[in-house]
């Protein structure tokens, strides 16, 4: 679902200027209706691993909306806000990781063996509800279609930079969202649990992780609004490696190893908000030395290229989140531990 949800958010973020952002939000929460019923479809006893593997990739066009809906809600906010816009924006979208990790706790605790269709029955009917209201109330902004924005995009400097940067906040954040729950689930086995066992045990506390760093995301855009989105990021990163030094030294312990990973999740989570900041006001800062004629074009010559490099910077950055799923496994086939990777 990762490196799906990478690739896609290119194109989708070029969607919302051909289609319209009204538009595109109702079509792309169509979309997810597919990788949904597929999920409803194919949970049963004895279905192959591969049939499953091609049904969670699905899923991955997620990814996709992400980034669209950041292009759009980008268009609607003058730029003393945009850093509190795009956080509450993001933060809200990736609610959606400890959302469905307690819904389905819940629904396992009251359902039991039935769950995993009933959780697929709550999605579906909130996308439903979720297209029907963008299609009534939700404003339809004309963006334009500048594709040559994208080529821009693509050769400044600066949106590598970016890219870089939003690997190590949002590829954190969604690979920790990952790999968090099957790091507790083996710490559980190692213990004595079964695997059932272990996996409920370890989605009581799976959760929390993402839900606090997506919530933190919301107060990173408003801090770098207020301070400076590159000085909020450099003290996420310094803070992201003292975490995973205690990761290193927690070695048997479930406490330092909960308190590790909670604190790269609320890190992460400031680090998404900053870098997202820093993306408006770096190409309105480029834009203010172009030498345009009028505020219009300075204006438009900014939001295209934010636009651009959100796209870009996304689909970067959600590479991030595969590349710490594979350095865990090849930790634990080297060394039977995770210690390496962190």
């Amino acid at each position: 679902p990762s490196l799906l949800g990478a690739f896609v958010r290119v194109p989708y973020t070029f969607a919302v200027a051909v289609f319209g952002g009204r538009n595109w939000t109702v079509i792309s929460a169509a979309l997810l209706l597919i990788p949904t019923v597929a999920i409803a479809l194919v949970l049963q006893p004895g279905v192959s691993f591969t049939t499953l593997l091609w049904v969670s990739a699905l899923a991955g066009v997620g990814g996709g909306n992400f980034a669209s809906s950041m292009t759009n809600i980008n268009a609607f906010y003058p730029q003393r806000l945009k850093g509190w816009a795009l956080g509450l924006n993001a933060g809200g979208g990736n609610l959606g990781v400890p959302a469905v990790q307690l819904t389905g706790l819940l629904m396992v605790a009251w359902l039991g063996d039935v769950a995993p269709y009933w959780v697929c029955a709550v999605y579906l009917c909130l996308l439903v509800i979720a297209g029907i209201g963008a299609a009534l109330k939700m404003d339809n902004l004309e963006l334009g279609v500048d594709v040559k924005a994208m080529g821009r995009a693509c050769g400044n400097r600066n949106t590598w930079i970016i890219a870089a940067l939003y690997v190590a906040t949002f590829g954190s954040f969604i690979g920790y969202s990952f790999a968090f729950g099957q790091v507790l689930a083996g710490y559980f086995k190692d213990h004595g649990d079964t695997a059932p066992q272990a996996a409920l045990h370890a989605a009581q506390i799976a959760f929390i992780g993402p839900l606090l760093g997506s919530i933190s995301r919301v107060y990173g855009g408003k801090l770098a609004d207020r301070i400076g989105g590159s000085k909020v990021t450099l003290g996420v990163f310094v803070g992201m490696a003292a975490s995973s030094t205690i990761l290193i030294f927690s070695e048997g312990s479930l406490a330092l190893y909960i308190v590790g990973f909670i604190l790269l999740f609320i890190l992460s989570g400031l680090g998404n908000g900053s870098v997202y900041k820093m993306i408006p006001s770096v190409f309105d800062a480029a834009a203010q030395s172009k030498g345009f004629a009028t505020a219009t074009e300075r204006a438009d010559y900014s939001r295209q290229l934010t636009g651009a490099v959100i796209g870009i910077a996304g689909a970067v950055g959600g590479l991030g989140g595969v590349g710490i799923n594979l350095v865990l496994r090849q930790s634990y086939l080297s060394s039977g531990a995770a210690t390496s990777a962190f």
